[in-house]
């Protein structure tokens, strides 16, 4: 079996029903990565015995680490990460999946640029039921700049790999903020570019989520605290002198008209259902 030296870190709670999905795209990878951290939140249902279930299904490359209180996606990746032994870290969230050519050709990328951090790439989305999809032949990759990463996302966790060294930093001095639920992704991959981490996109779909990226379910509650975490992300930029004032204002104008869009589309969406 070709592995690779990356750890993949998953964080868990309450996902009995879709960990397993998400922990297969990961054991049919062409190329494995040596370890799976599974992260149980402090979950309130059986998703701590499941998880216990998978790693003897599937055997001792899965480790659980379980969490006594839970504190949200952000710590339970840092728990992972600060436990994890390979040099690259992966991310997945237990109601996503990877293309099997994800390790190889993300890790192939990075391996022959050492001086590149980050990478992300494109996601898509498909039915609860899926097979592998097809990838394009010709890719293409670019760096992501600090302005175009401020104006859109790029970065979905689901997509990210890294080094936890890298050239300029040596060890990363970095981790997810700890006391931000939402927003606290795209605030570290901010946060790692703005200081001078160097990252790319690979445009090519190696990734799926199986839900739609705003107001899931009709919960347009979703999208105000979405909302209001990347608010938070500038001004917590802005604190760190990452971000000037008038940059700040000018980004948090921009989310809060992409922020009635998304409204507008998840109202227009739900009209049409009824």
């Amino acid at each position: 079996m070709n592995t690779a030296p990356v750890s993949v870190i998953i964080p868990c709670y309450n996902c009995c029903e879709t960990v397993e999905r998400a922990v297969l795209s990961v054991m049919n990878q062409t190329v494995c990565p040596t370890e799976v951290l599974l992260i149980n939140d402090a979950s309130t249902d059986n998703t701590l015995g499941r998880l216990f279930e998978l790693q003897k299904k599937y055997g001792g490359w899965i480790r659980v680490i379980s969490l006594s209180c839970n504190q949200g996606p952000g710590a339970a990746r840092n728990a992972g990460w600060n436990q994890s032994s390979e040099s690259c870290l992966a991310f997945l969230d237990a109601d996503d999946a990877w293309h099997p050519e994800k390790i190889n050709y993300q890790y192939g990328w990075m391996k022959k640029r050492p001086d590149v951090a980050v990478t992300s790439h494109r996601c898509i989305q498909l039915a609860p039921h899926y097979s592998a999809w097809d990838l394009p032949q010709n890719h293409t990759a670019y760096s992501l700049k600090s302005f175009r990463l401020l104006l859109w996302n790029q970065m979905l966790t689901r997509s990210v790999m890294l080094h936890k060294k890298a050239a300029s930093f040596q060890v990363l001095p970095f981790r997810f903020p700890e006391d931000k639920r939402f927003s606290e992704d795209y605030f570290l991959w901010l946060e790692m570019v703005l200081s001078g981490v160097k990252a790319w996109y690979l445009d090519v779909p190696l990734a799926v989520s199986f839900k739609s990226s705003y107001g899931e379910g009709g919960l347009s509650r979703d999208l105000v605290a979405m909302e209001k975490g990347e608010l938070d992300t500038y001004r917590r930029l802005r604190r760190k002198k990452l971000l000037s004032t008038s940059l700040t204002i000018g980004l948090s104008g921009f989310s809060i008209i992409k922020h009635f869009r998304r409204m507008i589309i998840h109202w227009a969406k739900g009209k049409h259902e009824l």
